[in-house]
């Protein structure tokens, strides 16, 4: 099979390198690579600078995006779903966006369309959650769903660095991006925990519905206070389904030594979910870093390769997020002198005037 690929930069190159180890046990091969000029002395006369050049060419059956972004990568999965063409893709915010549209466009055409990247980095969590979901209601799901700021916490906790040198240090290691925001603020793990939620809970669910909440508060006192009452931060994406709403939230947590997201360090990432039939369930890997994402993509394509990557998506509800239901949970609330103490039963509004909050898991 051929192979188009959308985007030659970290995670890019991991594909590319990956599929050509693939290709001793399958017939397949990277053919075209989109991406700017300058990677011509990289990739030779496998580069194109134009999309088209891969959409329109019948030779290659499946393409591989890793663009980064949203206009363009929804251009290129549409089309590509459109011209007959399988899709695999890492991009959380395109994914989270149009999960139901891209599934239904794969069933058209039918091709296939594939994400597992796109949730847990390297963990293989999308397929065994819809595999569950076919004899079991899965109504809890818990995720520390982003390398970088599992590793800040961490390193801040482990080695006493500050904030700002513990975020270097993620950049240092390739765990951070130049601008990290999205990640600090909890947007990355807004939309992973969108595309589980939508899955599990069979309904569309809106980014912009999603309470989030970063870490940018933090600081090393602070940490040091939370530990002293018996504590673990963690950086904790929390969903939970009652009938037709839904409460999913993103902020700090504390969790007790003895449970399980206190031993998730550094890049690592964590998704446990609660099923009506199974009890619980954890999936546990690296979150963050070029190999272990481009290893879910890889295998989203030997998926395809054998005849397996069939996904359906039913769209049985309007889900309610965060409308109906009051927040109940306990919260470690911090003031602008770093005390801190605890609260049940408070409203949104009083925890975001605190210096920083953490709730209790």
């Amino acid at each position: 099979m051929k192979i188009g690929l959308f985007g030659y930069g970290v995670i890019g190159r991991g594909v590319y390198t990956l599929v050509g180890e693939l290709s001793k046990n399958y017939d397949v091969e990277v053919t075209k690579v989109f991406d700017l000029p300058i990677k011509k002395e990289l990739l030779g006369d496998k580069l194109v600078t134009e999309i088209d050049e891969i959409i329109n060419d019948k030779d290659i059956k499946a393409v591989v995006e890793v663009l980064g972004g949203h206009d363009l990568p929804y251009e290129v999965i549409t089309r590509s779903l459109k011209s007959g063409k399988s899709v695999i893709t890492a991009n959380k915010e395109v994914v989270s966006n149009h999960l139901e549209e891209f599934i239904n466009l794969a069933h058209e055409n039918n091709v296939s369309f594939c994400f597992e990247a796109s949730a847990g980095g390297g963990i293989p969590v999308i397929r065994p959650l819809i595999d569950n979901i076919k004899v079991n209601d899965v109504n809890n799901i818990y995720g520390i769903l982003n390398g970088t700021t599992n590793y800040i916490l961490t390193r801040m906790d482990e080695d006493d660095l500050s904030f700002d040198d513990a975020l270097q240090q993620a950049k240092i290691n390739g765990f951070a991006e130049a601008n990290p925001t999205a990640d600090l603020e909890g947007l990355d793990i807004v939309r992973k925990i969108n595309i589980l939620s939508s899955l599990a809970f069979k309904g569309n669910i809106k980014n912009d519905d999603i309470y989030h909440y970063g870490i940018t508060g933090i600081n090393k006192e602070i940490l040091n206070n939370i530990k002293s009452e018996g504590y673990v931060l963690k950086y904790v994406a929390s969903s939970l389904r009652v009938n037709d709403d839904c409460v999913i939230r993103v902020e700090p947590t504390m969790v007790k030594p003895n449970h399980p997201f206190a031993a998730i360090k550094n890049e690592f990432n964590a998704v446990l979910f609660t099923g009506s039939t199974n009890g619980d369930l954890m999936f546990y890997g690296k979150g963050a870093g070029s190999i272990p994402t481009a290893t879910a993509i890889v295998s989203d394509l030997v998926s395809i390769l054998e005849n397996r990557a069939y996904i359906d998506y039913k769209n049985e509800r309007k889900l309610v997020v965060n409308k109906n239901i009051s927040n109940k949970y306990m919260y470690y609330v911090v003031d602008e002198n770093n005390n801190g103490k605890f609260i049940e039963n408070v409203s949104d509004d009083d925890l975001l005037k605190s210096k920083f909050y953490a709730r209790v898991l």
